[in-house]
């Protein structure tokens, strides 16, 4: 079974001799929930001339409607992801009213690189959400995780024995200790000792549509920023009272700004930051963020000797509740 990648297009293409018009259905649903007896969509076009017969949609956008990833709970043993972090897309094409193909497609939260074309997926059994080849550091007292997308079959996972996978599914292995992983994947990570700061961690969504985890172990400051609206009033009589002011604000509201430090990482993390940027979900201890910074130079040890990064967090909710 396929599995796409669906921040960026991917595209279903009708191409059969001589035909004049061609249809998708679209049958979209999570693990866990039946597959819809009725499609989600149905989209359907006429070719656009008889030299240009191939007719062509973009589904990315339509599974995401189906994937809504919220937040992270840490686990001690591997264990299932919540379903609600990727989806199943069933996709039925048709020329002319006639069926011509009938596919199946795992659909992962993630994006691909512009350098390596259109329509990439990955169809093996064992798909790591991770890159794997960077060893991850971590917090005693986070036990991180990675997630790994099975097909249905058994597996040996270091450090927790066997697995069984009756479906297809998304799951997660906990980095307990300094190599994990399973008989295709092995994923490192080191205990990192911060005597000073408490460090913070922050999750996000990457660009395989899997769960980050990268922690901040330096210092961080925080601020808080206001915004409001100011008036002058017209005293209520010649005679005022002085007590009362002629300035007056309305709808104040503050939001609260974060700036964070990696402290010393190696060269390969800067793809680390580089997801967390682009990232839609993202995490700072526990609460949701967006990402103040938008630009940040890549680090190298010949360059800059010692690596950090610094990135600027906001708060993703007014300090001031006023939801209505």
């Amino acid at each position: 079974m396929k599995k796409i990648f669906v921040r960026s297009p991917y595209f279903i293409q009708v191409d059969e001799p001589d035909q004049l018009a061609g249809s998708i259905e679209l049958y979209i649903w999570n693990k866990n929930s039946t597959e819809p007896t009725d499609p989600n969509y149905t989209l359907s076009k006429d070719i656009p001339t008889a030299n240009q017969p191939v007719l062509s949609w973009n589904i990315s956008n339509y599974a995401l409607e189906f994937i809504k990833p919220i937040k992270t709970t840490t686990v001690s043993v591997p264990t299932e992801e919540d379903v609600n972090t990727w989806c199943y897309m069933r996709v039925v094409s048709y020329s002319d009213g006639e069926e011509v193909a009938d596919e199946t497609y795992v659909c992962l939260n993630g994006y691909t690189n512009y350098s390596i074309g259109y329509n990439q997926y990955n169809d093996y059994f064992v798909v790591p959400l991770v890159n794997y080849s960077i060893t991850f550091q971590k917090w005693d007292a986070i036990v991180p995780y990675v997630n790994v997308f099975y097909a249905a079959g058994t597996y040996d996972i270091i450090g927790y024995g066997t697995l069984t996978v009756t479906e297809p599914g998304m799951w997660k292995i906990p980095l307990t200790a300094n190599v994990n992983g399973d008989d295709y994947f092995e994923y490192y990570s080191v205990e990192v000792c911060e005597p000073k700061y408490t460090p913070i961690i922050c999750t996000y969504i990457n660009r395989f549509g899997g769960w980050q985890f990268l922690t901040f172990f330096k210092a961080s400051s925080e601020l808080i920023d206001t915004e409001y609206k100011e008036f002058n009033l017209m005293p209520s009589n010649v005679d005022y009272d002085p007590y009362l002011g002629v300035n007056k604000v309305f709808n104040n509201q503050g939001k609260q700004t974060i700036k964070c430090n990696t402290g010393w990482v190696d060269e390969n993390y800067f793809e680390l930051i580089q997801d967390l940027l682009l990232s839609e979900t993202i995490l700072l201890g526990n609460k949701p963020v967006t990402i103040k910074s938008k630009s940040m130079d890549k680090k190298t040890y010949i360059k800059d000797k010692n690596i950090n990064y610094t990135i600027d967090f906001q708060y993703a909710f007014g300090l001031i509740n006023d939801i209505m």
